[in-house]
């Protein structure tokens, strides 16, 4: 299937969200990360947008190194997308070193011409 405007601009927020994560860009979480957003997290609990946030940007436990993001893949529903791939994560939690990789699912809307992530889920996989 060729490459649309769409699903390449899609994977390209996957790339950006890896170092805005890293980096702490607050900015450009919100713009890409709906208000509405929630996560189902690899260990099964459910985190809202201002609960990542909270744990994200108001305390420094969570240390991140840019995350390696490949094996993406893209399918566009008119309004609708699914994004699914791999992450590669390393960094540390409140002092501790984690080395992990995951499979994720992301799931946008088109808002104002903007895509926006309403929900994600991950889960952990063997490196």
């Amino acid at each position: 299937m060729p490459e649309t405007s769409d699903t390449k601009r899609l994977r390209e927020i996957q790339q950006e969200l890896a170092v805005a994560w890293a980096a702490r860009d607050r900015a450009t979480i919100e713009r890409v990360i709906a208000p509405d957003w929630t996560v189902t997290h690899v260990e099964g609990q459910r985190l809202t947008r201002p609960e990542v946030f909270r744990m994200m940007f108001e305390t420094d436990a969570n240390q991140m190194e840019p995350s390696i993001v490949d094996d993406v893949d893209v399918r566009v529903f008119g309004d609708a997308a699914v994004v699914t791939g791999r992450t590669h994560a390393r960094g540390s939690q409140a002092g501790v070193p984690y080395d992990i990789t995951l499979r994720f699912t992301d799931v946008f809307v088109r808002r104002s011409d903007q895509w926006q992530a309403v929900a994600s889920h991950a889960t952990m996989i063997a490196p």
